[in-house]
């Protein structure tokens, strides 16, 4: 009997995500059928385009770019720690597709997908015991989906903007408090930051250069 878990855990937990998953969806059916049962959404975000200035691949694209570039920046942690972000990855923007709109911006019509990170946190919690997850695992990913695009809300300078948050101590503070509540704070943040980094590595590098410049400076101030 197949270990389809193991055949995706070497798809998503290594090098060359991109062309292996995109071979192995195409070119074996059992995986693909098996894949599709229990993940549908995989489908969806395949067919699910990015008309977005900071985008430039469909969503599952996106999705499997972020996972390789994730995969690149941790190497050197722990197998459990890699396999934990490799999978945030995987669902970070899987419900997207479920949250999408289009709306006006700068005279122009966009896609966009208000609070997918929701939705996909949702489809997390379903489908990743299936995936040989234990509850507290569950519970880290799940969180990390969550929060994975705070640094998009977050400057160096005060605004009035009421969804924007200074970039200080004090901040840094609060999401290591918040993150204890499924497992070491510190660790999970230096692990989000990690996902920040593979999610913008992954979209259009005319539009990143300031968020990886901050993502850089959060980073160090974690130290």
């Amino acid at each position: 009997m197949r270990n389809f878990v193991l055949e995706l855990d070497s798809v998503i937990c290594g090098d060359n995500v991109v062309e292996k998953f995109y071979s192995k969806y195409a070119s074996d059916i059992e995986f693909k059928n098996w894949l599709n049962s229990i993940l549908p959404e995989i489908q969806k975000c395949e067919n699910q385009q990015q008309n977005n200035p900071w985008h430039k691949y469909n969503v599952l694209g996106h999705i499997l770019h972020s996972v390789e570039e994730v995969n690149k920046l941790s190497v050197g942690l722990g197998d459990n720690k890699r396999r934990l972000l490799s999978y945030a990855m995987l669902f970070h923007d899987i419900g997207k597709p479920d949250k999408h709109i289009q709306r006006m911006k700068n005279g122009q019509v966009i896609d966009s997908f208000f609070d997918h990170n929701i939705k996909s946190a949702e489809i997390a919690n379903r489908v990743l015991p299936m995936l040989e997850f234990d509850k507290n695992e569950v519970l880290i990913i799940a969180k990390l989906i969550f929060k994975h695009d705070i640094f998009m809300f977050i400057k160096r300078f005060k605004s009035d903007n009421k969804y924007w948050r200074v970039l200080n101590r004090e901040l840094i503070a609060e999401e290591i408090q918040d993150l204890n509540e499924v497992g070491d704070g510190k660790e999970l943040l230096k692990m989000l930051v990690l996902i920040g980094k593979a999610d913008n590595f992954a979209q259009n590098e005319k539009m990143t250069g300031e968020s990886l410049n901050l993502l850089d400076e959060f980073e160090h101030m974690i130290e």
